[in-house]
């Protein structure tokens, strides 16, 4: 028997004590006898829960390794004219769910207004799934035109330019 069927089988145990005292409680009269189940319910389910509680955290960790960075490398000037790529890079990227989504914009040499919605539709997506969105390897104009339309607050930012 392995050591998770033997937790969960530890666990189901108390939830089953649990559920038994809750019904004692309920039947007998005395009103101290009541309490007195209940409150040896309330152990028992406490019992009960952190007992299953690292089946919980491994759970939750394999989860999170399998939520990789998604990186998009974005190259040339994004305008009104190239935004439409560089924003079907970024859907794709967060289309797989990542746990965070790197922009890497090394390679851009100039960002205009007209291409800064690209950022607009990113953080939009990104914050409704609850991504981050980490720029990386923005010169100064690049910086000086998300601040200038408001999206540093939104954006985080590392190993600038």
């Amino acid at each position: 028997m392995t050591a998770r069927r033997r937790t969960l089988l530890a666990a189901g145990a108390w939830l089953l004590t649990t559920a038994v005292l809750v019904w004692t409680g309920t039947r007998v009269e005395p009103s101290w006898a009541q309490l007195l189940c209940l409150i040896a319910a309330a152990a028992a389910l406490r019992t009960a829960l952190h007992t299953a509680r690292p089946l919980a955290r491994t759970a939750v960790s394999s989860k999170a390794q399998e939520r990789r960075r998604a990186v998009v490398h974005l190259h040339g000037e994004i305008n009104a004219t190239t935004a439409g790529r560089a924003r079907r890079q970024v859907a794709d990227a967060l289309a797989g769910g990542p746990a965070a989504l790197e922009v890497d914009l090394t390679k851009v040499s100039v960002l205009t207004r007209d291409g800064t919605r690209v950022f607009f539709d990113a953080v939009s997506a990104a914050r409704s799934a609850d991504v981050p969105v980490v720029i990386t390897g923005a010169n100064t104009q690049v910086r000086s035109t998300l601040h200038t339309i408001g999206l540093d607050r939104l954006l985080h930012y590392t190993n600038e330019a």
